[in-house]
Formats: structure tokens, sequence, C-alpha cells
């Protein structure tokens, strides 16, 4: 068994969905004089590799923590994407591919080459509004990948069909790479937060 994290790490400067506050993290407390080490973290839930709720774009949407522990984790199916046809990607990327009812949908875009560099946030692909939908038909329970949004920076309407139906998305994985199976176990269990349209993860695929 090999287990490979999946996650992106929280840090000061780390890169974000434009607009979002910075991610703060600072020790408040030190073993000299304090005897023990503290550090507070300030960040959005939306921040680094997350889980979105439905509750983050559909009003009346399931919060975080009224989802079934099972949804985040379970068998993923992972298929390669570029941009070499533009970074809209069509439905027709599920040609051949055997997509089940049930499975943890991985799109891996290598994007996570450019953390923290501009390109992360200019040049990931995103999936078209037909690719979505038929993701939907399909009943995949979750939806990942190791980019910064399903939708292009200025819209949220493949967030509005994915979480409308009740689907959770799961943004920012890295280390896809070092996967060399396209069905493998898939957790991305947040942090269960009362009442919260998101929560941040330690992601991780367990290969066999």
């Amino acid at each position: 068994m090999k287990i490979i994290d999946l996650t992106q790490a929280h840090d000061n400067g780390m890169i974000q969905f434009p607009g979002t506050p910075d991610v703060e993290i600072k020790q408040i407390c030190n073993y000299d004089p304090d005897g023990f080490r503290l550090t507070d973290l300030h960040s959005v839930v939306h921040a680094g590799t997350h889980c979105d709720a439905p509750a983050h774009y559909i009003e009346g949407g399931k919060m975080i923590d009224q989802i079934p522990l099972d949804t985040f984790i379970g068998e993923a199916l992972m298929i390669d994407v570029d941009t070499k046809n533009g970074r809209e990607l069509p439905v027709s990327i599920l040609d051949g591919k055997n997509v089940k009812k049930g499975d943890i949908f991985i799109l891996r875009t290598n994007m996570s080459k450019y953390w923290n560099q501009e390109e992360y946030v200019t040049d990931y692909p995103y999936l078209s509004i037909e690719l979505a939908e038929r993701l939907v038909e399909i009943g995949v329970k979750a939806i990942g990948m190791d980019a910064l949004s399903p939708d292009p920076v200025e819209s949220a309407e493949v967030h509005k069909v994915i979480l409308g139906a009740g689907i959770i998305f799961i943004e920012n994985l890295n280390n896809l790479d070092q996967i060399n199976s396209d069905r493998f176990h898939f957790s991305a269990a947040p942090t269960l937060i009362a009442n919260s349209d998101g929560g941040l993860t330690r992601a991780y695929a367990i290969l066999d």
C-alpha cells in the first residue's frame, strides 16, 4: 500500500482565488517563555486544498457539516486533460472513459506545478457547462482537480451546475502526477465546521 498526499500546504503568501483575504499564520506562543508552542491561523475555508459545499453558491444548499462523510471518500477515476485545444474542457474528454455513478471524478491538469505563480490563476483549464451537466447525469458524487476552479475566474456557472446537483467540488489538489493508476482510493474529508459553505481538507490517495 502506498499513500500519496494530494494537499497544498497552507502558508503565508499562498496563492488564492482573486479577491480572497490573505492567509495569515503566526506563532503566538513559544516554549520560552510560555512552555508550549501555539500557532494562530486566519483563513477562509476556500483557501488551498478544500471542498466546496453546495451552500457555497446555492442558497438553501447543504453546508459542509450536513454532508455525509462517505461523500468525500471512495473510488476515484482520474483522467488527464490539457489546454492545447483551449482552456474550456469539452464533454468529449469523457469519450472512452468508464465514468460510473458514485465515482469521485478527478481531472489531472498538472497546473499544480504553477502553484504560487501567476499562471496558476491565468492559464488553468475549466469545465464546460456540457461537461458539468454530463457528470451530473452520470451521478458522480464528487469532482476534483489540481487547479483553481471549475469555472473561469469571471464566472460561477459550472459551480452552480455541480453544486446545484448536490455534488461537492474539491479544488487545488496536488501531486496527481505521482499517481500511476486511473482508479484508486481517494479521501478528501474536510474539517467539520458548523454552518460552513466549505472546508479545508487533507486529501490523499491510497494505491495498492
